[in-house]
Protein backbone atom coordinates (compact mmCIF):
# COMPACT_ATOMS: atom_id res chain seq x y z
CA UNK A 1 0.00 0.00 0.00
CA UNK A 2 1.28 3.47 -0.88
CA UNK A 3 1.50 5.65 2.19
CA UNK A 4 0.07 9.13 1.69
CA UNK A 5 2.08 11.73 3.57
CA UNK A 6 2.06 15.47 3.94
CA UNK A 7 5.39 15.89 2.19
CA UNK A 8 4.83 15.27 -1.49
CA UNK A 9 2.49 17.96 -2.80
CA UNK A 10 3.30 21.48 -4.06
CA UNK A 11 3.59 24.31 -3.25
CA UNK A 12 3.99 23.24 0.38
CA UNK A 13 3.67 19.83 1.90
CA UNK A 14 0.09 18.63 1.92
CA UNK A 15 -1.76 21.71 0.68
CA UNK A 16 -2.99 23.33 -2.49
CA UNK A 17 -2.32 26.97 -3.47
CA UNK A 18 -4.75 29.40 -1.86
CA UNK A 19 -5.20 33.17 -1.70
CA UNK A 20 -4.33 33.07 2.02
CA UNK A 21 -1.02 31.36 1.29
CA UNK A 22 -0.29 33.91 -1.42
CA UNK A 23 -0.88 36.79 1.01
CA UNK A 24 1.59 35.40 3.53
CA UNK A 25 4.14 34.63 0.83
CA UNK A 26 3.89 38.23 -0.36
CA UNK A 27 4.24 39.72 3.12
CA UNK A 28 6.76 37.34 4.67
CA UNK A 29 8.48 35.78 1.68
CA UNK A 30 7.64 32.42 0.17
CA UNK A 31 10.72 30.75 1.65
CA UNK A 32 9.72 31.71 5.20
CA UNK A 33 6.13 30.53 4.82
CA UNK A 34 7.20 27.29 3.16
CA UNK A 35 9.78 26.53 5.82
CA UNK A 36 7.43 27.10 8.75
CA UNK A 37 4.45 25.35 7.22
CA UNK A 38 6.59 22.43 6.13
CA UNK A 39 7.95 22.09 9.66
CA UNK A 40 4.37 22.04 10.97
CA UNK A 41 3.13 19.46 8.49
CA UNK A 42 6.24 17.30 8.71
CA UNK A 43 5.60 17.14 12.45
CA UNK A 44 2.07 15.92 11.82
CA UNK A 45 3.38 13.37 9.34
CA UNK A 46 5.81 12.10 11.98
CA UNK A 47 2.98 11.76 14.51
CA UNK A 48 0.98 9.68 12.05
CA UNK A 49 3.94 7.47 11.11
CA UNK A 50 4.68 6.79 14.76
CA UNK A 51 1.14 5.63 15.48
CA UNK A 52 -0.18 2.07 15.80
CA UNK A 53 -0.16 0.08 12.57
CA UNK A 54 -3.77 0.94 11.72
CA UNK A 55 -3.18 4.71 11.96
CA UNK A 56 -0.97 5.65 8.94
CA UNK A 57 -3.07 4.01 6.19
CA UNK A 58 -6.29 5.03 7.90
CA UNK A 59 -5.46 8.73 7.88
CA UNK A 60 -4.48 9.07 4.22
CA UNK A 61 -7.77 10.75 3.26
CA UNK A 62 -7.60 13.62 5.74
CA UNK A 63 -3.89 14.16 5.07
CA UNK A 64 -4.37 14.76 1.35
CA UNK A 65 -5.38 18.13 -0.07
CA UNK A 66 -6.70 20.91 2.13
CA UNK A 67 -6.18 24.66 2.36
CA UNK A 68 -4.25 24.51 5.67
CA UNK A 69 -5.89 27.81 6.60
CA UNK A 70 -5.71 27.19 10.34
CA UNK A 71 -1.96 26.59 10.62
CA UNK A 72 -1.39 29.51 8.26
CA UNK A 73 -3.33 31.74 10.66
CA UNK A 74 -1.26 30.60 13.63
CA UNK A 75 1.92 31.45 11.74
CA UNK A 76 0.47 34.74 10.49
CA UNK A 77 -0.48 36.06 13.92
CA UNK A 78 2.92 35.15 15.36
CA UNK A 79 4.74 36.86 12.50
CA UNK A 80 2.41 39.87 12.75
CA UNK A 81 3.81 40.59 16.21
CA UNK A 82 7.33 41.21 14.94
CA UNK A 83 9.22 40.65 11.72
CA UNK A 84 11.21 38.58 11.81
CA UNK A 85 10.11 36.93 15.07
CA UNK A 86 12.78 35.63 17.42
CA UNK A 87 13.78 32.01 16.69
CA UNK A 88 12.09 30.72 19.85
CA UNK A 89 8.82 32.47 18.94
CA UNK A 90 8.97 31.04 15.45
CA UNK A 91 9.49 27.56 16.89
CA UNK A 92 6.58 28.02 19.30
CA UNK A 93 4.37 29.19 16.44
CA UNK A 94 5.17 26.05 14.45
CA UNK A 95 4.23 23.93 17.47
CA UNK A 96 1.00 25.86 17.90
CA UNK A 97 0.16 25.48 14.21
CA UNK A 98 0.72 21.74 14.56
CA UNK A 99 -1.60 21.54 17.57
CA UNK A 100 -4.42 23.42 15.85
CA UNK A 101 -4.15 21.45 12.62
CA UNK A 102 -4.07 18.11 14.48
CA UNK A 103 -7.33 19.04 16.18
CA UNK A 104 -8.80 20.12 12.87
CA UNK A 105 -7.83 16.83 11.22
CA UNK A 106 -9.34 14.90 14.12
CA UNK A 107 -12.60 16.80 13.69
CA UNK A 108 -12.68 15.82 10.01
CA UNK A 109 -12.26 12.15 10.90
CA UNK A 110 -15.12 12.32 13.39
CA UNK A 111 -17.28 14.35 10.97
CA UNK A 112 -16.89 11.62 8.38
CA UNK A 113 -18.11 9.04 10.89
CA UNK A 114 -21.20 11.07 11.75
CA UNK A 115 -21.92 11.93 8.11
CA UNK A 116 -21.27 8.36 6.92
CA UNK A 117 -19.09 9.97 4.24
CA UNK A 118 -17.54 7.68 1.64
CA UNK A 119 -14.75 9.98 0.41
CA UNK A 120 -12.78 13.08 1.37
CA UNK A 121 -10.64 14.93 -1.20
CA UNK A 122 -11.31 12.03 -3.56
CA UNK A 123 -9.88 9.44 -1.15
CA UNK A 124 -11.98 6.87 0.70
CA UNK A 125 -12.61 7.90 4.32
CA UNK A 126 -11.34 5.87 7.24
CA UNK A 127 -14.82 4.79 8.25
CA UNK A 128 -15.62 3.67 4.70
CA UNK A 129 -12.43 1.63 4.38
CA UNK A 130 -11.74 0.40 7.89
CA UNK A 131 -14.95 0.88 9.85
CA UNK A 132 -16.08 3.33 12.48
CA UNK A 133 -14.08 1.77 15.31
CA UNK A 134 -10.73 2.41 13.62
CA UNK A 135 -11.86 5.83 12.48
CA UNK A 136 -12.80 6.76 16.04
CA UNK A 137 -9.43 5.49 17.26
CA UNK A 138 -7.58 7.54 14.62
CA UNK A 139 -9.47 10.72 15.51
CA UNK A 140 -8.86 10.27 19.22
CA UNK A 141 -5.17 9.62 18.52
CA UNK A 142 -4.90 12.96 16.73
CA UNK A 143 -6.71 14.77 19.55
CA UNK A 144 -4.24 13.38 22.06
CA UNK A 145 -1.29 14.61 20.03
CA UNK A 146 -2.97 17.99 19.51
CA UNK A 147 -3.09 18.51 23.26
CA UNK A 148 0.50 17.34 23.63
CA UNK A 149 1.63 19.89 21.05
CA UNK A 150 -0.41 22.67 22.68
CA UNK A 151 1.07 21.87 26.09
CA UNK A 152 4.46 22.85 24.69
CA UNK A 153 3.24 26.45 24.60
CA UNK A 154 2.11 26.44 28.22
CA UNK A 155 -1.02 25.96 30.29
CA UNK A 156 -2.98 28.78 28.63
CA UNK A 157 -2.58 27.28 25.16
CA UNK A 158 -3.53 23.83 26.46
CA UNK A 159 -6.67 25.22 28.10
CA UNK A 160 -7.53 27.09 24.89
CA UNK A 161 -7.38 23.89 22.87
CA UNK A 162 -9.56 22.11 25.43
CA UNK A 163 -12.20 24.85 25.27
CA UNK A 164 -12.05 24.74 21.49
CA UNK A 165 -12.75 21.01 21.45
CA UNK A 166 -15.77 21.57 23.70
CA UNK A 167 -17.06 24.27 21.34
CA UNK A 168 -16.54 21.99 18.33
CA UNK A 169 -18.68 19.34 20.01
CA UNK A 170 -21.35 21.87 20.97
CA UNK A 171 -21.51 23.17 17.42
CA UNK A 172 -21.85 19.69 15.97
CA UNK A 173 -24.55 18.84 18.50
CA UNK A 174 -26.47 22.01 17.60
CA UNK A 175 -26.33 21.13 13.91
CA UNK A 176 -27.30 17.50 14.49
CA UNK A 177 -30.32 18.50 16.56
CA UNK A 178 -31.68 20.61 13.68
CA UNK A 179 -31.37 18.17 10.77
CA UNK A 180 -34.29 18.38 8.30
CA UNK A 181 -35.90 21.11 10.43
CA UNK A 182 -37.44 23.78 8.17
CA UNK A 183 -38.20 25.91 11.23
CA UNK A 184 -34.57 26.09 12.27
CA UNK A 185 -33.76 29.69 13.08
CA UNK A 186 -30.69 31.69 12.17
CA UNK A 187 -29.67 31.74 15.82
CA UNK A 188 -29.34 27.95 15.76
CA UNK A 189 -27.39 28.14 12.54
CA UNK A 190 -24.93 30.72 13.86
CA UNK A 191 -24.50 28.83 17.15
CA UNK A 192 -23.60 25.73 15.16
CA UNK A 193 -21.06 27.34 12.85
CA UNK A 194 -19.61 29.43 15.67
CA UNK A 195 -18.65 26.12 17.26
CA UNK A 196 -17.96 23.95 14.23
CA UNK A 197 -15.93 26.46 12.23
CA UNK A 198 -15.47 29.71 14.11
CA UNK A 199 -14.01 28.16 17.28
CA UNK A 200 -11.01 26.55 15.61
CA UNK A 201 -10.18 29.55 13.43
CA UNK A 202 -10.45 31.79 16.49
CA UNK A 203 -8.17 29.36 18.35
CA UNK A 204 -5.65 29.52 15.52
CA UNK A 205 -5.36 33.30 15.85
CA UNK A 206 -5.20 33.17 19.64
CA UNK A 207 -2.57 30.42 19.54
CA UNK A 208 -0.32 32.49 17.30
CA UNK A 209 -0.72 35.42 19.68
CA UNK A 210 0.17 33.23 22.67
CA UNK A 211 3.21 31.87 20.84
CA UNK A 212 4.40 35.44 20.28
CA UNK A 213 3.71 36.50 23.87
CA UNK A 214 1.27 39.24 22.89
CA UNK A 215 -0.65 41.14 25.57
CA UNK A 216 -4.20 40.20 26.57
CA UNK A 217 -5.86 43.06 24.68
CA UNK A 218 -4.15 42.21 21.40
CA UNK A 219 -4.75 38.48 21.86
CA UNK A 220 -8.46 39.09 22.47
CA UNK A 221 -8.68 41.34 19.41
CA UNK A 222 -7.05 38.68 17.23
CA UNK A 223 -9.43 36.12 18.70
CA UNK A 224 -12.41 38.24 17.65
CA UNK A 225 -10.84 38.62 14.23
CA UNK A 226 -10.61 34.83 13.94
CA UNK A 227 -14.16 34.34 15.19
CA UNK A 228 -15.66 36.58 12.51
CA UNK A 229 -13.31 35.20 9.86
CA UNK A 230 -14.42 31.66 10.70
CA UNK A 231 -18.10 32.50 10.45
CA UNK A 232 -17.57 34.32 7.16
CA UNK A 233 -15.52 31.38 5.89
CA UNK A 234 -18.40 29.00 6.66
CA UNK A 235 -20.95 31.30 5.02
CA UNK A 236 -18.80 31.29 1.88
CA UNK A 237 -18.66 27.50 2.02
CA UNK A 238 -22.46 27.42 2.20
CA UNK A 239 -22.56 29.30 -1.10
CA UNK A 240 -20.21 26.81 -2.75
CA UNK A 241 -22.57 23.96 -1.87
CA UNK A 242 -25.34 25.65 -3.82
CA UNK A 243 -23.40 26.89 -6.83
CA UNK A 244 -21.71 23.66 -7.83
CA UNK A 245 -18.23 24.85 -6.89
CA UNK A 246 -17.82 21.80 -4.66
CA UNK A 247 -18.10 19.49 -7.68
CA UNK A 248 -14.33 19.27 -8.01
CA UNK A 249 -14.24 17.75 -4.52
CA UNK A 250 -16.80 15.15 -5.52
CA UNK A 251 -19.76 16.81 -3.80
CA UNK A 252 -22.98 17.21 -5.80
CA UNK A 253 -24.94 20.45 -5.81
CA UNK A 254 -27.15 20.60 -2.72
CA UNK A 255 -25.10 18.11 -0.70
CA UNK A 256 -25.98 19.89 2.56
CA UNK A 257 -29.67 20.00 1.68
CA UNK A 258 -29.68 16.27 0.92
CA UNK A 259 -28.10 15.64 4.32
CA UNK A 260 -30.73 17.76 6.06
CA UNK A 261 -28.30 20.55 6.95
CA UNK A 262 -30.16 23.77 6.20
CA UNK A 263 -27.57 26.53 5.98
CA UNK A 264 -27.88 30.33 5.80
CA UNK A 265 -29.11 30.63 2.19
CA UNK A 266 -31.58 27.76 2.58
CA UNK A 267 -32.99 29.19 5.80
CA UNK A 268 -33.31 32.62 4.16
CA UNK A 269 -35.18 31.09 1.21
CA UNK A 270 -37.45 29.01 3.46
CA UNK A 271 -38.88 32.17 4.99
CA UNK A 272 -39.94 33.34 1.53
CA UNK A 273 -40.81 30.23 -0.50
CA UNK A 274 -43.60 27.95 0.70
CA UNK A 275 -43.00 25.56 -2.19
CA UNK A 276 -39.44 25.04 -0.97
CA UNK A 277 -40.80 24.06 2.44
CA UNK A 278 -43.03 21.43 0.83
CA UNK A 279 -40.16 20.16 -1.31
CA UNK A 280 -37.88 19.79 1.71
CA UNK A 281 -40.62 17.91 3.58
CA UNK A 282 -40.79 15.48 0.66
CA UNK A 283 -37.00 15.17 0.67
CA UNK A 284 -36.98 14.38 4.40
CA UNK A 285 -39.44 11.52 3.83
CA UNK A 286 -37.47 10.11 0.90
CA UNK A 287 -35.89 6.72 1.69
CA UNK A 288 -33.96 6.40 -1.57
CA UNK A 289 -31.61 8.75 -3.37
CA UNK A 290 -32.27 12.37 -2.50
CA UNK A 291 -29.99 13.83 -5.18
CA UNK A 292 -32.69 14.93 -7.63
CA UNK A 293 -34.87 16.50 -4.95
CA UNK A 294 -31.85 18.21 -3.41
CA UNK A 295 -30.83 19.67 -6.76
CA UNK A 296 -34.36 20.97 -7.31
CA UNK A 297 -34.36 22.50 -3.83
CA UNK A 298 -30.96 24.09 -4.49
CA UNK A 299 -32.38 25.63 -7.66
CA UNK A 300 -35.26 27.17 -5.69
CA UNK A 301 -32.84 28.54 -3.10
CA UNK A 302 -30.75 30.18 -5.83
CA UNK A 303 -33.85 31.63 -7.49
CA UNK A 304 -35.06 33.17 -4.21
CA UNK A 305 -32.25 35.71 -3.97
CA UNK A 306 -30.74 33.90 -0.99
CA UNK A 307 -27.23 33.88 -2.41
CA UNK A 308 -27.19 37.67 -2.41
CA UNK A 309 -28.39 37.72 1.19
CA UNK A 310 -25.62 35.34 2.22
CA UNK A 311 -23.04 37.46 0.39
CA UNK A 312 -24.26 40.43 2.43
CA UNK A 313 -23.81 38.38 5.60
CA UNK A 314 -20.24 37.61 4.51
CA UNK A 315 -19.63 41.32 3.93
CA UNK A 316 -20.79 42.08 7.48
CA UNK A 317 -18.37 39.51 8.90
CA UNK A 318 -15.58 40.92 6.76
CA UNK A 319 -16.26 44.38 8.19
CA UNK A 320 -16.20 42.98 11.73
CA UNK A 321 -12.89 41.24 11.01
CA UNK A 322 -11.32 44.49 9.95
CA UNK A 323 -12.85 46.41 12.86
CA UNK A 324 -11.41 43.85 15.31
CA UNK A 325 -7.92 44.75 14.14
CA UNK A 326 -8.34 48.32 15.41
CA UNK A 327 -7.78 46.99 18.95
CA UNK A 328 -4.63 45.16 17.84
CA UNK A 329 -2.76 48.10 16.30
CA UNK A 330 -0.64 48.88 19.36
CA UNK A 331 0.31 45.25 19.97
CA UNK A 332 1.41 44.25 16.48
CA UNK A 333 4.61 45.06 14.66
CA UNK A 334 4.97 47.24 11.56
CA UNK A 335 2.79 45.89 8.77
CA UNK A 336 1.13 43.35 11.06
CA UNK A 337 -2.35 44.83 10.88
CA UNK A 338 -2.07 45.24 7.11
CA UNK A 339 -1.10 41.60 6.67
CA UNK A 340 -4.00 40.36 8.80
CA UNK A 341 -6.40 42.64 6.91
CA UNK A 342 -5.11 41.28 3.62
CA UNK A 343 -5.71 37.75 4.93
CA UNK A 344 -9.33 38.58 5.71
CA UNK A 345 -9.84 39.95 2.21
CA UNK A 346 -8.16 36.89 0.69
CA UNK A 347 -10.43 34.50 2.59
CA UNK A 348 -13.71 36.43 2.40
CA UNK A 349 -13.20 38.49 -0.74
CA UNK A 350 -12.79 42.25 -1.16
CA UNK A 351 -15.57 44.76 -0.37
CA UNK A 352 -18.06 44.74 -3.20
CA UNK A 353 -16.89 41.32 -4.31
CA UNK A 354 -19.43 39.31 -2.34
Amino acid sequence: MTRVTLTDRPPVAGMRPTPAYDVLARHLGAATVQADLRACLDGIDAVVRAGPLVIPPALSGVLSGGKRLRPLLVLATAHAAARPPAPDIRERAVGGARAVELLHLASLVHDDIMDEAATRHGVATISARAGNSRALLAGDYLIGHAHTAAAGLGAEAGALLGRTLVRLCEGQAEESSALFDPDRGERSYFRAISGKTGALIEAACRTGALAAGLDATTTAALGRFGHHLGIGFQLADDLLDLTGSHAAAGKPVGHDIAAGVYTHPTLWALRRDRCLRLLLAELARCEGSRAALAEEAAHRVRASGALGATRQAIARRRARCLASLDRAVDGLGPGGVGMMADLALAVLGPPGGG
